[in-house]
């Protein structure tokens, strides 16, 4: 990981900072803290007090509801450059959700007291986090409309044809049980479903990686409302 005389330029690279000037830039890399957290373990539980902001500079974080059972649903996968906890911070909040690191990870903290100091010296600053979180809301909403009026088959389906691109097919980011839950989905409906549509030829999966020989073959799944035909 980084050492903390770096975060000056650590924080130049990420969208949110990126338009500070040199005395802006000065104060909040002082603000900010260096946060390392190794891979499954937790930036925070859900109940705990929403005092700051968090922006990951290196690895992915994962956004979930617990559940009583053990279970969880997986709201958000953060990625480098993206931040998280702001909506409860300025809410005065807890968390409502967990967060956990899904690889090692290096995290910005900043004060919810030197966020509200950067809204004052530069209005822009607020502008960048609005833009963040109306991005997240959109996405969210598009969640929402797909677990509720797109079948088990259409979500894995987009969720194949969404992911870049690699050698002709694309290679599950994480653990297909975190991808299931994030599609609404238990771990073993996406197993039947991702061998159903290998049993149609449409995919072959090799651990994670999924190779689609014809994206638009593939893509008729969503428009036949996910009825695989097997010939």
């Amino acid at each position: 990981m980084r050492s903390k005389t770096d975060l000056g330029a650590l924080l130049l690279h990420q969208p949110l900072f990126r338009n500070l000037d040199a005395d802006q830039l000065a104060l909040m890399t002082a603000a900010c803290h260096q946060v390392n957290v190794g891979k499954h373990k937790f930036v925070f539980h859900r109940g705990d007090p929403a005092n700051g902001l968090y922006v990951v500079a290196v690895g992915h974080i994962k956004l979930a509801v617990p559940a009583a059972n053990g279970q969880e649903k997986v709201i958000e996968f953060v990625a480098p450059g993206e931040a998280f906890g702001e909506a409860f911070m300025f809410l005065d909040k807890p968390y409502m959700v967990e967060a956990q690191a899904l690889e090692d990870s290096l995290l910005i903290w900043i004060d919810k007291r030197d966020i509200d100091a950067a809204i004052d010296c530069d209005p822009s600053f607020a502008k960048r986090m609005l833009a963040g979180l109306s991005v997240r809301l959109h996405t969210l909403v598009q969640d929402i409309e797909t677990v509720n009026l797109q079948n088990a088959t259409q979500r894995v389906v987009m969720y194949l044809l969404s992911q870049p691109r690699e050698e002709g097919g694309m290679r599950f980011p994480f653990n297909k049980s975190i991808i299931a839950s994030k599609l609404g989905l238990t771990p073993e409906t996406l197993s039947r479903l991702l061998h159903q549509l290998t049993d149609a030829g449409l995919i072959s999966v090799d651990g994670k990686r999924v190779h689609i020989p014809d994206a638009a073959a593939l893509e008729q799944c969503i428009y036949e409302d996910g009825v695989l035909r097997i010939a």
